[in-house]
């Protein structure tokens, strides 16, 4: 099998056409930050026109909408988030759910019931759980789910599954992947049918060049291996019947 890589950095910074030079994926956060207001939608429109076909964006679901507590600001930030998907054409959406989102039960259910509105035809859906949820216990729930569990791969394994998604982070002020580091990581995403890899580093473009150059040699060797769009840059198993 091949496994088609899309690398992004943490954030966009300067122009868009720079960026896709370089990187082919990028995280789209649609609430708004300090002194910017909201992403309108022929913003993203133009964004979806600015980059190649092959481009993935991730649109990052509202905080109002991964709190999962209802009402009308939930049912106006999914609205927004459906909108946002159609404007990009975005193949994946994230849910980062808040430290409040527990493995209780009725946690489970709003996440479960929130997936069920949310396109999964051409969309991915990836959840990033914070707080107390273990990273096997996560992936249990991700499988029963039908969702991709995020994780950080040079830390936790990654889930078994056609599809990954990977976040590297940055760790103390000068903290950059190693050559050997980004090799546990790809021996972590194994093979699959895409892998989506997001490095949060100050050097996320010299990293990205060297997770190329990892995967390319591991292509030549195994006749095929691992293709990583531009820039030419132990899965934890769960069981069937493993019960949460």
């Amino acid at each position: 099998m091949t496994t088609r890589f899309h690398v992004g950095a943490k954030s966009l910074k300067g122009a868009l056409s720079s960026y896709a030079k370089r990187f082919d994926a990028l995280e789209v956060h649609l609430a708004s930050t300090k002194g910017e207001g909201k992403l309108k939608a022929a913003t993203l429109r133009r964004y979806r026109a600015d980059v190649p076909p092959h481009f993935d964006f991730v649109v990052v679901a509202p905080p109002a909408l991964a709190a999962l507590k209802g009402g009308e600001a939930f049912e106006a930030a999914l609205e927004e988030t459906l909108a946002a998907i159609a404007a990009l054409q975005a193949r994946v959406v994230l849910l980062s759910t808040p430290t409040e989102v527990t493995p209780a039960q009725v946690w489970r259910d709003r996440i479960a019931k929130l997936v069920a509105r949310l396109p999964t035809d051409a969309t991915q859906v990836v959840w990033e759980p914070h707080g107390l949820w273990e990273t096997d216990e996560a992936a249990r729930a991700a499988k029963r789910l039908g969702v991709v569990l995020c994780v950080d791969a040079a830390r936790d394994p990654v889930p078994a599954g056609p599809v990954a998604y990977v976040r590297l982070p940055q760790i103390g002020a000068a903290r950059a992947y190693s050559e050997s580091s980004l090799e546990r990581v790809v021996d972590s995403i194994g093979e699959r049918r895409e892998a989506y890899v997001f490095i949060e580093t100050t050097s996320a473009l010299k990293e990205c060049k060297a997770l190329r150059k990892l995967t390319m040699g591991r292509s030549k060797k195994v006749g095929g291996g691992a293709l990583v769009l531009r820039p030419k840059t132990a899965a934890l198993r769960v069981r069937d019947d493993e019960q949460e």
